[in-house]
């Protein structure tokens, strides 16, 4: 019987994108761009993109990057062709090359070409992960290529030339280490067995050339950018390259007389508090943007501390989530008073800690004295000392409602009160949680209904 029976079916993902982190500058040479940044903006700082093709390995960390101007760009019959003649990892040809719609609708005839070598070409569905996966793994990969050659001078074309070098010395270095000391033994394994297949060269067909038709697809990592911010060219030496990280360069701020008393730099912890109330928040995120003046997008982009807001939008964020400015620790803080649904351990385990000052108070579950509890929710009052009460609703029988004793620091248990006082709990939080809005003002409004409870400065209910 024939070996290749016995072989299993080789898989390889092919993919081509303007690089994500890869720029040209004509200073710098090739620019690692640490942050994403949009294409008009990096044109602003002068640079020019750069066009990724990559092969890799279904399901293992093996790829073959090779890079080409804008202009002239490459082949993907040749990219093809030279990936599989000379990348060591990639084991010669596939039986199966996968690609996303816009490659295949890009080059129509590549899949009948691709047939008389005996590679059959698949056009991945919208639903398909692993194919965008192996890009994204490429573009990050590509800022990490060492720059092994020097450009005869830092021009665009000898830049990028240099570049692809770099890339398959590094695919030859990786497809030649073994063992890989890699944590995955399983992982270790298949490597090692897919680098102990022999090798499929392609036949010596001739293909033809063909232009390929570029489109708005190349680049449509950009469109979930936010907007721009500062940014600086630094040279920190990984790599030998320049990169473009963000931030104003502070590197020229050398004042002799101020040396010896640096300035002191207010921290604007506000988006990480903003994080951690949103994913309590009994609305969903896109209400509480709304509710902010801006977009859903904006919100994620200041919360995951990608982009900033105006000062007014800033401020009237900080309105809405109850975040007020604490002059003792010199940062934001939630002040409240708030009703929070628990949803995630770390968030709601970040709130309590600043809301109680590290744990400085008795949380307990409220049930009622007599009656029958609420039989969808649990409610847990955070009496923190000399702060109106929060309440945090849980939902019965999710595993982060059994979690509750552990997040919140010096629990004490279920408390109860009486059924006035209960009924009080459960429509104050009803109508907290009609809008983004009510939410503070409704329990500011509870907390003044119980003042009385005020027992040495902690808030205690019946």
């Amino acid at each position: 019987m024939n070996d290749q029976t016995h072989q299993p079916s080789r898989e390889h993902h092919f993919y081509v994108s303007i690089a994500k982190s890869l720029f040209h500058h004509p200073q710098y040479g090739i620019v690692v761009v640490r942050d994403p940044i949009r294409l008009a903006d990096a044109k602003q700082r002068g640079l020019d993109p750069i066009m990724l093709y990559g092969v890799t390995v279904a399901g293992l960390p093996i790829r073959w990057l090779t890079f080409s101007t804008i202009i002239q760009r490459k082949s993907l019959r040749k990219v093809l062709l030279t990936a599989w003649k000379e990348a060591e990892g990639l084991r010669g040809m596939p039986d199966v090359l996968r690609v996303n719609r816009y490659v295949a609708q890009a080059d129509p005839e590549l899949v009948a070409d691709l047939a008389r070598i005996g590679v059959r070409l698949e056009v991945v569905d919208a639903k398909d992960k692993a194919v965008p996966a192996s890009l994204r793994s490429a573009h990050d990969a590509s800022r990490w290529l060492s720059r092994r050659h020097d450009p005869v001078d830092l021009s665009l074309a000898a830049s990028v030339e240099a570049l692809c070098l770099d890339a398959h010395a590094d695919h030859d270095w990786r497809a030649s280490r073994s063992p890989r000391g890699l944590s995955n033994r399983k992982l270790e394994h298949s490597i090692a067995q897919w680098l102990n297949l022999p090798m499929r060269q392609p036949p010596s067909v001739r293909l033809e050339n063909l232009e390929w038709e570029a489109g708005s697809w190349l680049s449509s990592w950009e469109t979930a950018l936010p907007p721009d911010q500062p940014r600086h060219f630094s040279h920190n030496g990984h790599g030998r390259r320049t990169w473009l990280l963000l931030g104003e360069d502070r590197s020229e701020d050398t004042d002799d007389d101020d040396d010896e008393f640096p300035a002191y730099e207010e921290h604007d912890n506000t988006a990480e508090i903003a994080k951690h109330l949103v994913a309590c928040w009994p609305n969903p995120p896109k209400e509480i943007a709304a509710a902010a003046g801006i977009t859903l997008r904006q919100l994620q982009w200041f919360t995951s501390e990608r982009a900033t807001l105006d000062k007014s939008t800033h401020y009237d964020l900080r309105h809405l989530l109850g975040i007020e400015y604490d002059e003792r620790m010199g940062g934001y803080a939630p002040a409240g008073p708030y009703v929070l649904i628990a949803r995630k351990a770390q968030a709601i385990e970040a709130i309590y800690h600043e809301i109680s000052g590290g744990g400085d108070a008795c949380p307990c579950e409220l049930v009622p004295a007599q009656g029958q509890a609420d039989p969808s929710w649990r409610y847990a009052l955070i009496n923190a000392h000399s702060t109106p009460p929060t309440i945090v609703m849980a939902s019965r029988g999710d595993a982060i409602t059994e979690r509750l004793p552990d997040l919140l620091l010096n629990y004490e248990g279920i408390r109860p009160v009486s059924p006035a006082f209960y009924r009080d709990v459960i429509t104050t939080c009803a109508r907290a949680c009609l809008t983004p809005r009510a939410n503070v003002r409704e329990m500011t409004e509870f907390a003044k209904r119980y003042e009385q409870h005020w027992i040495n400065s902690a808030w205690l209910p019946d």
